[in-house]
């Protein structure tokens, strides 16, 4: 399968398992995902988007970074009307791979790399529109202070490690499989 769309699928489990996992935390710990009042509905859910975006930024450099590793470029089957037929190309077999450089992504600093930029992105989005909607700098920099260690910004960001982890090596493994 196309690691593209591996990172598609991977970014839209992230995103269910996020508002699952918020859910869930909400009942257990008996407290709201955004406890402010006045911080509107669509901040909680602005925040998710903004980490759901990291994700699949994330799966998209690493599917590109492991084609180029392979000495593919993202195939094209055909489906861009202009394109014409013999430009596509077949797809590579296993004998005439490349052997690895060491360009692939790696898993534990692309997982990491997620889970952080996740955490920011994630703080950044829920202050700069707390932020608005109050009306000063200020509540925007308590918000993200107040949130940094909040069990749903954490769940989030451990989320997004462990889906970006498995689904590069759900992409590495399923390349190895015989059709």
């Amino acid at each position: 399968m196309n690691r593209a769309v591996l990172a598609l699928f991977g970014t839209v489990l992230y995103v269910a398992t996020v508002i699952t996992a918020s859910a869930f935390e909400s009942l257990l710990l008996d407290r709201d995902v955004v406890a402010e009042r006045d911080a509107g509905t669509l901040l909680g859910p602005g925040m998710v988007v903004a980490a759901g975006l990291v994700v699949l930024l994330t799966l998209f450099r690493a599917a590109a970074l492991a084609d180029a590793a392979e000495g593919r470029a993202p195939e094209v089957r055909g489906t861009f009307p202009a394109q014409p037929a013999s430009a596509v190309r077949a797809p590579r077999t296993d004998d005439d791979a490349p052997p690895p450089d060491g360009r692939a992504p790696r898993l534990l600093a692309a997982a990491l790399t997620a889970a952080v930029l996740v955490w920011a992105a994630m703080l950044v989005v829920g202050g700069a529109g707390y932020g608005a909607t109050r009306g000063d700098a200020a509540s925007a920099l308590l918000f993200a202070e107040r949130y940094a260690l909040s069990p749903f910004v954490l769940g989030a960001a451990v989320l997004a490690a462990l889906v970006v982890a498995g689904t590069l090596v759900v992409g590495r493994t399923g390349d190895r499989r015989s059709p």
